[in-house]
């Protein structure tokens, strides 16, 4: 049985007007559009649902037992038709995204606070997590959308270029090359390294050991975490780098991002969602207001 939305229309107009005619204009349809609508149903019912008099329509038994059932059906049509155009609207929904964990309190906060200003009634799940997590995140329907570098994902998983952030040296700041405007990785050689293991990727391990570094990878200060690295960093243990997005740590930590050129490295971002899933409007809503903020700065 395959009754449309356009039959059932045709046939509350008819009940509650009583009339082909009136129901016709009701509907702003011609009043024989209207009766072979309704014959179009009955042939899907397999019975009749009013009997015709001379000026009027009178429901038959199996009209009476469909009335009820065709009101629920269109009230039921119309919420999910409010509740479409709320979301919409961004009167309801969800926004749900993975990001890095340092991404998650340093770039993503003023941005999320300004879309929740703008979308009160927007429900919000940050999923602040590692790096290797992102992808698996969209993955596992955890979350609609993630943003992160490059990292393995499974087929079901597709990603589209966000941004490039520049990698920063970070130092004390009582360092040495503290108030310098940019700095060539050449003019590290000589200074402690802290490293993490998800920034000491194959380009900055070139960058350092292709310019006469000193010091062997083995000696230098291990930490897992980043915000570990620049708490280091400013007590003058050594130097690091960082994304430019973790520059919202500097006063914490008491240390100063200087831009490193010769060569200057940055990582690609990318935008990571489930293949052939359009974005919800809230997730659209908030990567634009991203990216309007041009919060990856490149001074």
């Amino acid at each position: 049985m395959h009754i449309s939305l356009r039959q059932l229309r045709a046939f509350i107009a008819t009940v509650d007007t009583g009339s082909f005619t009136l129901a016709a204009r009701r509907l702003n349809l011609s009043q024989s559009a209207v009766s072979m609508v309704i014959r179009q149903l009955e042939s899907e019912v397999g019975l009749d649902l009013f009997s015709r008099e001379r000026k009027r329509v009178v429901l038959t038994e199996m009209g009476l037992q469909l009335v009820p059932i065709a009101r629920r059906m269109m009230d039921d049509l119309d919420r999910i038709s409010q509740r479409a155009s709320d979301v919409r609207q961004l009167q309801r929904g969800s926004l749900r995204v993975a990001v890095p964990e340092v991404m998650a309190c340093t770039l993503i906060p003023p941005v999320l606070a300004a879309f929740y200003r703008r979308h009160p009634a927007i429900s919000i799940k940050l999923l602040d997590t590692t790096l290797d997590d992102i992808p698996a995140a969209v993955s596992r329907g955890t979350v609609e959308f993630g943003i992160g570098p490059d990292r393995p994902s499974d087929p079901g998983v597709e990603r589209t270029f966000f941004r490039n952030v520049p990698i920063r040296l970070v130092c004390g700041l009582s360092h040495r090359v503290a108030r310098r405007r940019s700095i060539r990785w050449s003019e590290t050689r000589n200074d402690p390294w802290i490293y993490y293991p998800s920034t000491f990727g194959d380009d900055i391990r070139t960058a350092l050991w292709q310019q006469g570094r000193t010091q062997r990878l083995e000696d230098a200060t291990v930490v897992e975490h980043l915000p570990t690295a620049l708490a280091l960093a400013g007590e003058g243990v050594g130097i690091t780098t960082a994304p430019d997005y973790a520059r919202a740590l500097q006063k914490n930590f008491r240390v100063r991002f200087i831009p490193l050129v010769e060569p200057l490295i940055e990582r690609a971002f990318y935008i990571y969602q489930r293949n052939g899933k359009a974005l919800s409007p809230a997730a659209r809503t908030f990567l634009a207001l991203l990216l309007k903020t041009g919060a990856y700065s490149r001074s």
